[in-house]
């Protein structure tokens, strides 16, 4: 889809911060949190340096969900270090912000990339939840 069929029919999805959820993806059930506006979505940000990422095998994934015909979809927006607002038209750029505003921002790892996490998809979420809620957020 592109960025105008996404806003045509994207919803918000009904998920608060640190909520913890898990989707299937390419090779296992996933792992992701909500994250709030003063978080980053670079998992490589030296935030999250902080937390024990180890029992669900490290982050790989910041990046915006948004309810797409009823199914909770990861859109790909502007997170990526490669994009490059200036190779966009003005209406993309429009659509991007019009899609961020239906969607919500998250954090999250593939339970079995290169082996499976000591934590599963769930427990390891909702573990990844309560690290996030300890990192001094106004340090952001």
């Amino acid at each position: 889809m592109n960025y105008e069929e996404i806003a045509a029919v994207a919803v918000k999805p009904d998920l608060k911060p640190f909520e913890a959820f898990t989707k299937i993806g390419p090779a296992s059930l996933n792992g992701y949190v909500v994250i709030p506006d003063n978080l980053p979505l670079d998992y490589f940000d030296k935030i999250y340096d902080e937390i024990d990422q180890a029992p669900f095998g490290g982050l790989t994934f910041g990046g915006y969900f948004t309810e797409i015909n009823k199914e909770l979809s990861a859109v790909y927006l502007d997170q990526s270090p490669f994009f490059k607002a200036s190779e966009h038209s003005d209406e993309e750029l429009a659509l991007i912000e019009k899609i961020k505003g239906v969607s919500v921002r998250a954090l999250g790892f593939d339970n079995n990339h290169i082996w499976v996490n000591e934590m599963g998809a769930t427990e390891g979420a909702e573990y990844l939840s309560k690290q996030l809620k300890k990192l001094n957020v106004s340090e952001v």
